[in-house]
């Protein structure tokens, strides 16, 4: 199977370009940053992984137009290209919320289904949760990659007490990776209870010892707090 990623350079796209290629052992075409321009000479395509968004502007109207044309120009450029392919979506739980980069996720959702239809190809859509896990950028891609880096490097930590739902990006891999309408499941949390697991890891970790983990979560939680003792910005 060929497959091919937009954002693969993200958080979620090296992973999923890892898993595919990997794991699952799918051809995975390499778009880069430019992938309008090499996704218009892919002769073809059975899936293209949705994945490239705007997420932060300082200005909401500027970040709902910025959105649209992305997903405009990604169908032109499947139209013009005659390049018939399913469509896997990656949205995000703010769809449902009434804020801009919800909005514009849910108007993208709309608009590529619609093509989908148009073409006779399949389309499908996943809700994602905040995720965390191992290549997040602190302060920017994850707050619980920012923690880690914190807590390793001694430099303070801000947080409050907000409802977060938090995944695994392990967890998110292979439901996307069966390329079936799935739900994402995730945990309920707050920021506050997040930090106060991550620096009980930190205390644990520098008495040499193990934590008692009592939940997938909780190690998985570990194993991201652990891959930033020796990152570097």
């Amino acid at each position: 199977m060929k497959i091919a990623i937009t954002g693969e350079k993200g958080f979620i796209g090296i992973h999923l370009t890892q898993y595919f290629r990997n794991i699952l052992k799918y051809e995975v075409i390499e778009l880069g940053r430019d992938y309008l321009g090499q996704l218009s000479k892919v002769k073809e395509l059975d899936w293209l992984i949705h994945g490239a968004f705007i997420q932060r502007h300082k200005d909401p109207d500027t970040l709902t137009a910025l959105n649209r044309k992305l997903t405009s120009d990604t169908i032109k450029c499947l139209t013009d290209n005659d390049l018939k392919c399913n469509i896997a979506f990656l949205s995000s739980l703010q769809e449902d919320l009434d804020n801009p980069y919800g909005q514009s996720k849910k108007e993208a959702k709309i608009a590529l289904n619609e093509y989908c239809i148009s073409v006779g190809t399949a389309f499908i859509s996943f809700k994602l949760p905040n995720s965390f896990g191992i290549y997040a950028v602190p302060n920017k891609t994850s707050f619980v990659a920012t923690f880690c880096y914190n807590l390793h490097n001694d430099l303070p930590i801000e947080f409050n007490k907000n409802k977060v739902n938090l995944v695994s990006i392990n967890d998110v891999l292979p439901i996307i990776g069966n390329l079936k309408q799935s739900e994402i499941l995730y945990q309920e949390t707050s920021v506050d209870e997040i930090y106060r697991l991550l620096q009980h890891f930190h205390e644990i970790n520098q008495s040499h010892k193990f934590p008692e983990l009592k939940t997938k979560f909780e190690l998985d939680l570990y194993q991201t707090y652990l891959s930033y003792i020796n990152y570097k910005i």
